[in-house]
């Protein structure tokens, strides 16, 4: 199940990612499926803790789903959900640095052209941007693993 969703999603096009990024949550699963399809070839001992990756995809989404529940029924108190918001962009932030280290070290593995890290974590950041440059990538990446 998992893997069909990743798949899917690394799949697509780029137009079609950008679409679904106005919705938050499609962005979370797009860095999710590909630390875990990039994981699967990087089977080191150094590679992605899958935990930590189903936590900082987690945490984030619940925070979404409920932020949005608040503000449709009124209930939203900027100093109850302050703590929970910087939770969740500290969850991003780490997400971002993990992915953008998944498609290095599958870079250098298969003995592909390296990416620039710091391309990558803004490219992953402004995804707006970054999905033009990146999702191709991903495209023949996904290619090579199967």
């Amino acid at each position: 199940m998992k893997t069909d969703l990743t798949k899917r999603y690394l799949s697509k096009t780029p137009k079609n990612l950008f679409w679904l990024s106005l919705l938050g949550i499609p962005y979370l699963i797009w860095m999710y499926s590909i630390g875990i399809e990039l994981n699967k070839k990087n089977m080191e001992s150094n590679g992605m803790n899958k935990i930590l990756l189903n936590i900082l995809v987690g945490y984030p989404t619940l925070y979404l789903i409920s932020a949005w529940i608040l503000i449709l029924t009124g209930n939203m108190n900027m100093d109850t959900i302050l703590p929970f918001h910087f939770g969740a962009m500290f969850s991003i932030f780490l997400l971002m640095i993990l992915t953008s280290r998944a498609i290095i070290k599958f870079e250098k593995r298969e003995g592909l052209k390296e990416s620039s890290g710091i391309g990558l974590f803004f490219g992953i950041w402004y995804y707006i941007i970054g999905i033009w440059y990146i999702q191709p990538k991903m495209n023949e990446y996904i290619k090579r693993i199967k």
